[in-house]
């Protein structure tokens, strides 16, 4: 559609432009001996009117010879050409208007237009013409502005999302690759856990399916994913696992990206409490205030053991995500003291009702 016929507003303003023109015209009117002030008023203005929508289809042929993929000799010659067109149409109104004023009693006398003024017309008609071209140009380039930027807005989408399902393809296999090796080692000595740990295990995924499609979640379902795959990894480590969840008033509600926990939670796991005889307890925190929330994963870990292979890889993971969401407004913080590592989240307080649980 027409840009400025898409927008009453834009329509008001592109007709309150017309405005000085027809007091300048008016004013030629007067100069050159056509009638007094009124009836050159009376004469101008309707006709302006006429042709102000009349340039309006400039439009189309400034889309259809766009800047910069048309020769300049061919655009130039076509907007000539209509510009010509254009302006002998509104002369012949001109003259018609004129006849038709000059028999009406608006007037005292009969109006005609002289050749001087049919050529002051038909200049004046090629100059507004042009300026239209102009004019619409300008709209032909924000709309191109505005269509790029949709296509980089879905491209950017479309490629977060594509990191998404690449982490969830990278995450699910591993922890199926770890949950069967440990059924398969229950069937035999401990056939209750495995086929607890594989009722677990169907849970779990069957939560991650409906749950995890949204790029925002709160916290609150969030963490009900992380019991869930705790669940799960409780039957292989039985007592060795103890999970402690410290969460804040109010945050529960807060949102955040989908599997940001999980990651955490399972390199606390693997680097933790898998290397620890006696096993120890994962701790799970968060709080909040009006501008940030803070969530961390505390676990204890053997100090002599050498690094395992694959770590960093979880936390590669959450920060791609976060940038992916957040930008510079998230960060990622890892520390190991005292024998504790913590492994730390900042991101932007985003409540629920605000619309952060919403699948996008």
């Amino acid at each position: 559609m027409h840009p400025i016929l898409a927008q009453r507003q834009r329509l008001a303003i592109y007709l309150l432009a017309w405005l000085p023109v027809a007091a300048l015209l008016t004013a030629a009117l007067v100069l050159t001996g056509w009638g007094s002030w009124r009836e050159s008023l009376l004469f101008a203005v309707p006709l302006l009117a006429v042709y102000a929508f009349l340039c309006l289809a400039a439009w189309y042929p400034c889309r259809a010879l766009p800047l910069g993929h048309t020769e300049t000799t061919t655009t130039l010659v076509s907007h000539l050409a209509s510009a010509a067109v254009s302006s002998g149409l509104w002369v012949a109104l001109a003259w018609l208007m004129a006849r038709i004023l000059g028999r009406s009693q608006l007037v005292v006398r009969e109006t005609r237009l002289s050749a001087e003024q049919i050529g002051l017309l038909f200049v004046i008609g090629m100059l507004l013409y042009l300026l239209s071209v102009a004019v619409h140009y300008l709209f032909a380039a924000a709309e191109l502005r505005r269509a790029a930027e949709r296509r980089a807005l879905k491209a950017e989408v479309a490629a977060r999302e594509a990191e998404f399902q690449a982490l969830k393809a990278q995450l699910n296999p591993h922890f199926l690759f770890n949950s069967l090796n440990s059924i398969a080692s229950l069937a035999v000595s401990d056939p209750r856990g495995a086929r607890e740990m594989c009722v677990q295990l169907g849970d779990y995924l069957r939560f991650t399916l409906k749950e995890s499609r949204g790029r925002m979640q709160p916290l609150g379902r969030e963490l009900d994913q992380v019991r869930r795959f705790v669940a799960v990894e409780q039957v292989r480590f039985g007592d060795r696992l103890r999970v402690t969840e410290r969460i804040g008033p109010g945050c529960s509600e807060c949102s955040l990206p989908p599997l940001l926990l999980q990651p955490l939670v399972e390199n606390a796991l693997k680097h933790g409490i898998a290397g620890l005889v006696e096993g120890g307890e994962i701790v799970i925190g968060a709080r909040c205030d009006s501008e940030q929330m803070i969530v961390w994963v505390e676990n204890p870990v053997d100090a002599e053991m050498p690094p395992r292979k694959g770590a960093g890889l979880g936390l590669s993971n959450v920060r791609r995500r976060l940038e992916g969401v957040f930008g510079d407004e998230a960060t990622l913080r890892h520390r190991l003291s005292g024998g504790i590592y913590r492994a730390e989240i900042v991101i932007p307080t985003v409540r629920t009702d605000e619309g952060g649980s919403d699948d996008e």
